[in-house]
């Protein structure tokens, strides 16, 4: 008898979570380019990192590039966004709604990135004394990074209307191709401008901006480029993307303000754990930043699987599959927990040998570094969970809750124990603190979780457009 229920118990579990062979293939040709254009991205930091290290600019550029990080995470909205009804629109073959999105995600990215742009300009300093507590050497020298890179904006956001724009329609190589040779461009002319090499002038800190801005106008260019010469289905004739209605438009407005209040609260809030951080010294700041390189190579899997659950459950609710999409939910768990093991262990074994590519002198710096990557181990098991069910959400317009659970949480939990470590129970540690703050996503997933299993995240968007 306990053999039988032992048999059926199986069989439930792999009715639930185990996919056809065909299914884990497909997830991988969409995530495993995801996944390697984040790779390079997070290689081509990393080596930015050691080169600044070099010249004693890590803290002031971590400050300096905040508003950098806040760009994107509206930008993140705005395009997770689009993408929620573009994945769903290239399922029903609609190409051309899938123009006009197109257009519509453009014209927001770009507006956004004139805000960003004019609030480097005219507040950068200001915004640099925010997160380094008024540190005159770190004001002078973030400034600096900051005048020049802040020039980049505007092909920032050209450059990621694309991406996700091929992650909608599923062709997730072309911008992991443009991605790779970006960040060898950037690589290579920070090599060249910070220290001053092959008849370039040696310009510090201000190198590392330049060689950011040259890098990303010419992948900006590529991606306009490739784009028209090979006719693809998003790209047409101006009014074709652009001449909007407002009976298209208000849905997805509607939908898509969530996000973008949802990004640029959990965007700012990501930024209050730098200011928190900061209130511990420059030398925390430090730590922080070099583990936070480290970890993000292997925060990858998460980006992959973000897009891939987004893409895949989408397209199935564009189909009007609506069971399908709530089992290839069930499916990406075991993905989950599978990479969630495999990642946890690399990260233990490799945190020592990359923190070690730094050079750091200090050992109290290096062992809290190493620590932190560590430390990242949880951040990103609870994140390969929480990405499966936030993403779901995304994909069937479940949006104000999807608010609430990211940065909902984030301000209600995870800020409030971050400064009230400091502030009321004189937390010094950079990892007691780094590790306090995990709480954060534990909570996220038990909450997204109950959300999930009620399944009023599976709906069809496309009729609400047409």
């Amino acid at each position: 008898m306990e053999c039988m229920e032992l048999n059926d118990m199986w069989e439930n579990i792999k009715e639930k979570y185990i996919a056809p062979l065909e299914f884990y293939q497909r997830v991988c040709r969409i995530a495993v380019p995801i996944a390697l254009q984040q790779i390079l991205n997070q290689a081509a930091s990393f080596v930015d990192t050691i080169m600044v290290s070099q010249i004693g600019a890590v803290g002031a550029v971590a400050v300096a590039t905040q508003l950098d990080t806040l760009l994107m995470n509206v930008g993140f909205g705005i395009n997770s966004g689009a993408q929620m009804y573009a994945s769903q629109f290239y399922g029903a073959g609609d190409q051309k709604s899938l123009k006009k999105i197109f257009g519509f995600q453009l014209s927001l990215n770009l507006l956004n990135a004139v805000i960003f742009f004019c609030i480097a300009a005219f507040f950068g300093r200001n915004v640099i004394a925010f997160y380094s507590s008024n540190d005159a050497e770190m004001i002078e020298v973030g400034l600096q990074y900051m005048r020049i890179a802040c020039f980049a904006y505007l092909a920032t956001a050209i450059t990621n209307t694309y991406s996700f724009m091929y992650r909608s329609i599923q062709k997730t190589k072309i911008p992991m191709y443009i991605g790779t040779f970006v960040m060898a461009a950037n690589a290579f002319l920070n090599y060249c401008l910070i220290f001053g090499h092959f008849g370039l002038p040696e310009m510090g800190v201000a190198g590392a901006a330049l060689a950011t801005v040259i890098a990303t106008v010419a992948g900006a260019c590529i991606h306009i480029g490739y784009a028209y010469c090979t006719h693809q289905p998003f790209i047409g004739k101006f009014k074709e993307m652009f001449g909007l209605s407002m009976k298209f438009i208000k849905p997805i407005f509607k939908r898509m303000i969530p996000l973008i209040i949802n990004e640029t609260m959990f965007g700012f809030g990501n930024s209050m754990y730098i200011k928190a951080y900061g209130l511990l010294g420059k030398t925390s700041l430090e730590i922080y930043k070099i583990g936070d390189t480290v970890s993000k190579f292997f925060y990858v899997c998460v980006q992959g699987l973000n897009s891939a659950t987004g893409l895949v459950v989408g397209e199935q609710l564009g189909k009007k599959n609506l069971d399908m999409a709530r089992r290839y939910g069930g499916y990406l768990v075991s993905v989950a927990v599978t990479l969630a093991v495999i990642f946890t262990t690399l990260i233990f074994i490799f945190a020592g040998p990359m923190v070690s590519l730094f050079g750091l002198k200090d050992p109290y710096v290096y062992q809290g570094a190493v620590m932190i990557v560590r430390l990242f181990s949880i951040r990103i098991a609870t994140r390969l969970f929480n990405v499966i069910i936030m993403s779901s959400l995304r994909a069937g317009g479940d949006s104000l809750f999807l608010m609430f659970l990211d940065c909902g949480i984030m301000w209600i939990v995870g800020i409030p124990l971050a400064f009230s470590s400091v502030y009321l129970f004189h937390v010094t540690s950079i990892t007691l603190l780094f590790a306090i703050i995990q709480l954060e996503q534990i909570t996220r997933l038990f909450v997204g979780f109950a959300r999930y299993k009620q399944g009023k995240w599976i709906r069809n968007l496309t009729a609400e457009t047409a």
